[in-house]
């Protein structure tokens, strides 16, 4: 890892007299932190590759020679090794999303009690638990394990997320009135955040797009350079396709 063999040269350093080490010679934190991001990242990339291939050849989920039992034992190795980074809050999620995505409930379940609820890896990990129950089609534990979360955490980024994915299992529930409260109070929570905004965007749809309202009101140039009103067309059949990539 790249911020081990710098602190191995620091040392040879010293062993060879040259002193301390000089501020030239110390990375700054920011620095050092995005390295070990990019280190974990890669290594999570790499552990989703080898699922997906698993899946693709034919492997079953809960099988013992499930790939993601192996790179969740790596990331959470990481976590235990380096507590507190955001490195380490990254590992944190996806080890458990591997569990997650492997239909290791239990295991992952397990994994889930011993994050403590002020821990960054919320702001990752409850997306977790939401595929957990879409996937199970059963967002029992989901909510009640967010809902822990939402009431105890100190932290306005980990309470907005957690309280998003509430919404979201309560909307896929059908139950749109709980849903929109979910969703303003992660906006609320933590304002100017990912989840904030995203709760954000998630109600303007409920109030505005959602099936049986009017579709709002826009104006806006078409590929040939001439401007769509849709005021214009009223009366008119109009079919609005979006699409989007990423």
């Amino acid at each position: 890892m790249g911020h081990r063999l710098f602190f191995a040269s620091v040392f040879v350093g010293a062993l060879l007299g040259t002193g301390q080490p000089t501020l030239a010679q110390t990375p700054p934190p920011d620095a050092a932190a995005a390295a070990a991001i990019a280190e974990i990242r890669q290594t999570i990339d790499t552990a989703w590759k080898e699922v997906q291939a698993y899946r693709t050849g034919g492997g079953k989920p809960g099988a013992a020679d499930h790939p993601a039992l192996k790179w969740h034992a790596t990331l959470w190795t990481y976590r235990e090794q380096h507590p507190g980074t955001a490195a380490a809050a990254r590992a944190t999620a996806d080890a458990i999303r591997l569990l997650v995505r492997g239909e290791f409930w239990d295991e992952a379940h397990a994994r889930i009690d011993t994050v403590g609820v002020d821990d960054p890896a919320w702001e990752r990990l409850s997306a977790a638990l939401y595929e957990e129950g879409s996937t199970r089609k059963d967002f029992a534990y989901t909510i009640a394990t967010l809902s822990k979360v939402a009431a105890t955490t100190t932290s306005p980024t980990n309470q907005a997320a957690v309280l998003l994915d509430i919404g979201r299992a309560q909307r896929r529930q059908g139950d749109v009135a709980a849903a929109t409260k979910s969703f303003e109070a992660a906006r609320s929570a933590a304002p100017g955040s990912v989840s904030s905004t995203e709760a954000d965007g998630v109600l303007y749809e409920i109030a505005h797009l959602s099936l049986g309202l009017p579709a709002p009101t826009f104006s806006t140039k078409a590929r040939n350079g001439k401007t769509v009103d849709l005021a214009a067309l009223k009366g008119r059949a109009v079919v609005l396709v979006f699409w989007a990539t990423t």
